[in-house]
């Protein structure tokens, strides 16, 4: 007997799919559900969330199971059949800005088209375990492909959350090899496994993380170096009013990502000093010039060049 998808649910009942698929989705990408979820999302009653548990197991039998130890129904990952397709993008997406159906139907209210988009580059298979990790507090094991060394090394990490740069997709995680909390790729993490056995102790939890829990406060102005063109359209690019600067607060632990994302120039005079006389001519779109009070609020955390390791 050939299951149900979604797309027929959507065309039968589509009040009755969207609730379907948050229960799918809640399930691979977060490892359980209760009806307190149901709730929350749409609104249901406690009979009636009960309802839609029954309904989804109709539709998707080996797809969960109640689990005493976390009160809720479980995953059971070695026989889950996904009801939703969803790329691992829109599933960071919604993890990070919620659950959105639309997103399942690929029907945008204006006509829209994302440049360089490369279909699969994150798997979803990976995602879903690093994800489930997160949520539920456990271990994960991979071969993970370090920038630093540009080789594959074993790593035990416990994920702690997602960060999306605007280009690229990372999670922050306590990385058991040298105890230390680090930011990792999603595309570099191969070969994943979940450890289910391995629990999250208190002291690798995100608040211990004290880079992550560090908002450090920057003061930016387009830099001397660019032309009055140059610095007219980074004006607008980055939506500088009347006064010349930009004063945002980031998290210590970001800020490797920022400084490179956005070209900023923290070098000290000496630095810029060696630069020029070794003719190294660097590109830079702004000047930070807190850089004594980034460096004190900095001081005694993590080094920030071990950020993306």
């Amino acid at each position: 007997m050939n299951k149900i998808s979604f797309l027929q649910l959507q065309n039968e009942d589509s009040s009755l799919a969207e609730r379907m698929a948050y229960i799918d989705f809640k399930l691979r990408f977060t490892g359980f559900i209760n009806r307190s979820d149901l709730n929350d999302m749409f609104g249901l009653a406690e009979a009636a969330a009960s309802k839609m548990m029954k309904k989804y197991t109709e539709i998707r039998p080996n797809n969960m199971e109640y689990n005493r130890s976390l009160r809720a129904n479980a995953i059971t990952v070695d026989t889950f059949e996904p009801l939703i397709i969803v790329d691992a993008e829109t599933a960071l997406g919604m993890l990070a800005n919620g659950f959105n159906k639309h997103k399942l139907i690929d029907k945008p209210m204006l006509s829209y088209s994302r440049v360089g988009n490369i279909p699969n580059k994150l798997s979803v298979d990976s995602v879903s375990k690093i994800t489930r990790s997160i949520s539920c507090g456990y271990a994960i094991h991979t071969d993970y492909h370090s920038r630093s060394s540009n080789k594959k090394e074993q790593r035990t990490l416990f994920p702690l959350a997602i960060v999306f740069d605007g280009k690229h997709w990372i999670f922050r995680a306590y990385n058991e090899n040298d105890g230390r909390f680090k930011n990792f790729s999603f595309t570099n993490a191969l070969n994943v496994i979940e450890d289910s056995s391995l629990i999250r102790d208190s002291f690798k939890e995100l608040a211990q993380d004290k880079e992550w829990n560090t908002q450090v406060p920057l003061l930016l102005i387009p830099h001397k170096n660019l032309t009055k063109q140059q610095q007219q359209d980074i004006k607008l690019d980055f939506g500088i009013k009347d006064e010349s600067k930009i004063i945002l607060t980031e998290r210590a632990a970001l800020l490797w990502i920022l400084k490179n994302q956005w070209f900023i120039d923290d070098r000290t005079d000496s630095e810029i000093l060696k630069d020029t006389e070794l003719n190294k001519c660097k590109f830079y779109k702004f000047k930070l010039t807190n850089k004594d009070m980034v460096d004190v609020m900095t001081e005694n955390l993590q080094p920030a060049i071990d950020n993306m390791k």
